[in-house]
């Protein structure tokens, strides 16, 4: 392996990244032209926004159209402004915005010349700094610091992710060698590579001159972002003030300042024309000249204020959302009544209102009084509260979060069962911004997770070269940054999105100097957080998350001083005996013994211990010592700091040069490891598979293997997982941080599924919907009951649970402002249509059925992992702004995993209106139990996983509630089943079928010595029946 990459690290790189070079610089230049007009983002970027806005189906800016009516402009304070230079966008208000609902007080930004002209800053690397002149463009919003490279050297502030300053910069300032002094003037800028296809993550450490210059650029680069996306989301809804900003900025960029008459304010249509496409509106021309001729009834060619107000409610008004409330008007009035109201949350979105009336009767009342306008009281009376709502208030409250796609969270519910119950949000070599081989190291990369929720981290420990442990994708080009400086980003952000247990899963790699700093880093830093003993000393089950709440759990290796035989039997005995039945979280687990197969991995009696001469299969570390009563322990060689590594191994020549020597985990390290302790593989038969806090981690090639058809450890590993914790991560040749789906995985009950978080592949699309509705938010999700310890007994092998029809209907209504695709001109029109899918846990076969829709799955008409059941609407030719489609798909599927049903809706662009698109536009994966029922706004996101600012699909959604299916409803296959892998387009994933890779699986796969490839044949036919042992096995059956 290090032969082939020191000898073409350039072949590493193309293969990792992408052979960008040359095409990427034009790509960039032709990207700035286009968004140097752009009026406002198309990206929800600002990560500490952006949380909750995945609630609100879009940008809720219900709050921002009430009160419409209001004549007050929004004014800036000259005095202040005067008095203070640092406030140079006139933001009146001391406290800054923290929310992504836009302000209603919508304030239009000053320029300031000192932006514009420049101001020198001190830009900080790792290993250089150097001055640079930081300038600002006003029209294009847009930071640049090479003035002969304005389009190469720079960023938009609407790619800006957030700015660090002060406690949040910290390890960034320690990163680069600055210490406390720097605080005041330090900041750094996160944002989005937009001219790469991946949108890498990029950092720009600054230091300013003085306090001054540090206020100015940092408040003005933070309230412009937040006022350029309260712009575009205020012109989504009704909200004129963000309407009249647009035509004050317009009219001011037109008659070159803002002193000017009101009679000299008009704009032409091009004008028109030219501004809808600064705002992202890609509706056909002939659409907006339609709008402008009504908005001009004169036919003076131009518009003024009032008419161009009127030409924005009008291209804003909802034809599908107005057809809606058509049918609901009574015939007594032309609004929306109370009652009417309730009936149709009740009827049609399938809510409880007695649940709650009082706070839906509060939500009628807030949209219903906004949108009236003011009145006087009568003399000695009271204006009576307004008792019907229009249909501006039915649109805005359409679009707000109280009518949000997902089910709300319950305040109420309690994670009291134990840890291993639940799904866990995980995450796989958290540390990687990019690619496995060559991608960038970065503590950004955990704060992006721990935001999402994750709930179990991975950090890869080296040794440092400084005697100081290290965080890194070991033996690739991947970069390293500091294990101390990850320690504290994770104590900062552990718990800023869910109060429950974090996992660090640590794959130790350092020698025991460096571990000892490692056990007293995490000890100084994480303080009370750190679990460091056993909450009960007498339970011998996992505590529940409830219990656990704000604490940071150490998933690592055993110390092998545990590894003594009678302490560890001594142990195991005195747990038996401590097990109650009187509790249900305590009972013991009793396996099947007569169906575990034989194995010399397993408890051996003492006729098979080995003989007096020692040979080499005894001596290996893949066999157990055995004790004095005949039972098998671990010895100390099967215990491995880093045994769910994935880190490219050394090859067979490396070996023989130099032994590499095995990472021990030492106590004061391993001892960390309470309710997550490691251990080794050898089979659910040893003792540490009965032991009630052990973890065993595998790739995902060992799990298929214990799980293939026909093999009795799948049985064993089910019934492990209903009991103890499991944690699988994607395999070391899939060097592009691909993910697999994570349904097979979840089906088998395991709680830790890892993911490549950086990639928004099919995989971690699912990963995500897993966790996005409601409490499954929090990162932890109850499994289903089927796959924990319930009354009755566990459904596994013969007492495998029944099937439940699961039938469900979408009606895709229509999509709202798509994006436009990459490097279409702008003539060319969007043809958008939509794909929609359906994933279930079940094996490929006859699982389901489909109506409606044109389809497009695959012409076996068989679905299941790796191939779901696809149907698409028709194509809408060049309308990206408001495409109606009215296409409904009914489909009904026959799962034993009810609670594994995802759905997945993807736009495309048909680039000749007749044939399937190339590229998708934008993606939305749910799950279907987190998606409320009726008429909701469905968020969109791109490749990246980023969340579109106003681009949304408008869906009518029928759940039916689950039957058991009757009894061969759906025909089982026989003979041998493999489930497809092969990912579906939109963004490919998974396996790889290019020759040219298939060398680099093979320099990433282990290539053991013949000796160990007998042992491993050995053990894994010892501890896998084969088909034929397994025919006359009664009680296993493929599920």
């Amino acid at each position: 392996m290090a032969e082939a990459l020191s000898k073409g690290p350039g072949l590493i790189r193309r293969v990792s990244r992408g052979a960008q070079g040359i095409p990427n610089k034009f790509r960039r230049n032709g990207s700035n032209a286009h968004r140097d007009k752009s009026s406002g983002p198309v990206i929800m970027r600002r990560r500490s926004d952006s949380r909750t806005a995945v609630d609100a189906a879009a940008m809720d800016v219900s709050d921002l159209d009430l009160n419409l009516d209001e004549e007050e402009e929004a004014v800036e304070d000259v005095g202040e402004l005067r008095n203070d230079p640092v406030n140079a966008f006139g933001i009146s208000s001391s406290r800054p915005s923290v929310s992504s609902i836009p302000d209603a007080a919508v304030v239009g930004p000053l320029r300031s010349s000192r932006l514009e002209q420049g101001t020198v800053f001190r830009k900080v690397a790792k290993k250089e700094e150097k001055e640079i002149n930081l300038r600002f463009d006003m029209d294009s919003a847009k930071v640049y610091w090479d003035i002969s490279r304005p389009s190469s050297k720079c960023f938009y502030v609407d790619d800006v992710h957030e700015i660090r300053s002060g406690g949040e910069a910290k390890h960034y300032r320690e990163e680069c060698g600055y210490g406390e002094k720097w605080k005041s003037t330090w900041f750094t800028i996160v944002y989005s590579d937009s001219a790469r296809s991946k949108g890498r993550m990029k950092f720009m450490h600054l230091i300013a001159p003085d306090i001054g210059t540090f206020r100015l650029w940092t408040r003005a680069l933070d309230t412009l972002s937040r006022n350029r996306i309260d712009l575009m989301a205020g012109l989504t809804g009704f909200a004129e003030k963000s309407a009249k900003l647009l035509w004050r900025r317009e009219m001011t960029k037109r008659c070159s300042g803002p002193d000017h008459a009101e009679d000299d304010e008009y704009l032409d249509l091009p004008g028109l024309v030219q501004m809808c496409r600064s705002l992202h509106i890609n509706c056909p021309e002939q659409m907006l000249r339609r709008y402008f001729d009504e908005a001009d009834p004169n036919g003076t060619g131009s518009l003024n204020q009032a008419q161009f107000l009127h030409f924005v409610r009008r291209l804003k008004e909802r034809k599908d959302i107005k057809t809606l409330y058509k049918a609901l008007e009574s015939h007594l009035h032309s609004e929306i009544d109370r009652e009417t109201f309730f009936l149709f949350l009740e009827q049609e979105q399938g809510v409880d209102v007695d649940a709650d009336k009082d706070h839906w009767s509060c939500v009628f009342e807030k949209y219903a009084r906004a949108f009236k306008p003011k009145a006087t009281p009568l003399e000695g009376g009271e204006v009576p509260l307004p008792s019907t709502m229009n249909f501006r208030a039915f649109q805005t409250f359409m679009t707000s979060s109280y009518n949000s796609v997902f089910v709300p969270a319950d305040s109420k519910v309690q994670l009291n069962r134990p840890l291993n119950e639940y799904f866990i949000s995980s995450s796989h070599n958290t540390y990687l911004l990019g690619r496995q081989l060559a991608g960038e190291s970065s503590t950004e990369a955990y704060i992006v997770a721990l935001q999402k929720g994750c709930r179990c981290v991975e950090i890869d420990c080296w040794d440092g070269s400084d005697g100081k442990p290290v965080v890194k994708h070991g033996r690739t080009f991947t970069k390293a940054i500091s294990f101390i400086d990850t320690i504290r980003v994770i104590e900062r952000y552990a718990f800023c999105q869910s109060p429950y247990p974090l996992t660090l899963s640590l794959e130790v790699h350092c020698n025991p100097d460096q571990q000892v700093i490692m056990a007293q880093i995490m000890i100084d830093e994480f303080g009370d957080k750190l679990l460091r003993q056993p909450l009960d000393a007498e339970s011998s089950v996992l505590p529940s998350p409830e219990e656990l709440r704000g604490k940071i759990l150490i998933k690592a290796k055993a110390p092998a001083e545990e590894l003594d035989t009678k302490a560890l039997i001594n142990e195991l005995s005195a747990r038996r005996r401590e097990r109650s039945f009187s509790s249900p979280f305590s009972r013991p687990v009793h396996l099947n013994d007569t169906i575990i197969p034989d194995s010399p991995l397993l408890s051996t009696p003492p006729s098979m211990s080995p003989p007096e001469h020692s040979t080499a299969f005894w001596a290996t570390p893949r066999t157990s010592a055995t004790s004095a009563n005949g039972t098998s322990v671990p010895t100390p060689a099967l215990i491995s700091s880093a045994e769910d590594s994935d880190s490219p191994h050394v090859t067979a020549t490396e070996d023989k040069k130099k032994k590499p020597e095995t990472s021990k985990i030492i106590k004061v390290l391993g001892e960390l490891a309470v309710y997550t302790r490691g251990y080794k593989f050898q089979s659910f038969g040893s003792r540490e598979a009965h032991t009630y806090n052990h973890v065993f981690s595998f790739s995902e090639r060992t799990f298929d293997k214990l799980c293939k058809p026909g093999t009795q450890t799948k049985q064993l590993l089910e019934e492990h997982n209903m009991r103890a914790l499991m944690r699988v991560y994607p395999g070391a040749t899939r060097i592009t941080s691909s993910n697999f789906e994570p349904l097979k995985f979840w089906r088998r009950g395991v709680q830790m599924v890892a993911s490549n978080w950086q990639t928004y592949d099919l995989g971690q699309q699912l990963n995500e919907a897993m966790f996005a509705g409601g409490n499954d938010r929090i990162g932890y999700v109850l499994k289903p009951a089927e796959l924990r310890l319930e009354q009755p007994s566990p459904v596994v092998g013969h007492r495998r649970a029944p099937k439940t029809r699961v039938r469900f209907a979408v009606e895709i209504i229509s999509a709202q402002q798509l994006p436009r695709p990459k490097g279409l001109s702008p003539e060319a029109s969007i043809n958008p249509y939509v794909e929609f899918e359906m994933h279930c846990a079940e094996d490929m076969g006859p699982n389901a059925d489909s109506m409606g829709g044109h389809d497009a799955s695959s012409r076996s008409g068989h679905s299941g992992i790796g191939s779901p059941v696809r149907k698409r609407t028709h194509i809408v030719v060049g309308n990206g702004y408001n495409p109606a489609f009215h296409d409904k798909v009914t489909m009904t599927v026959m799962t034993r995993y009810p609670s594994l049903v995802f759905v997945r809706w993807t736009v495309w662009n048909s680039p000749d209106a007749k044939g399937p698109g190339y590229a998708p536009l934008a993606t939305f994966t749910a799950k279907l139990s987190s998606l409320q029922q009726g008429y909701r706004h469905l968020p969109l996101f791109d490749s990246n996983g980023e969340q579109y600012l106003f681009s949304t699909l408008f869906c009518k959604i029928e759940k039916e509630s689950g039957t058991q299916a009757p009894v061969n409803t759906i025909p089982e296959r026989t003979g041998s089943r493999k489930a497809s892998v092969e990912p579906t387009i939109p963004f490919p994933e998974t396996t790889n079928s290019q020759p040219g890779r298939r060398l680099f699986q093979k320099l990433l796969s282990r290539s053991p010595s013949g000796g160990k490839a007998r042992e491993r044949a050995g053990s894994e036919s010892a501890s896998i029946p084969s088909d034929v042992d397994l025919l006359s096995r009664s009680s296993t059956f493929e599920r």
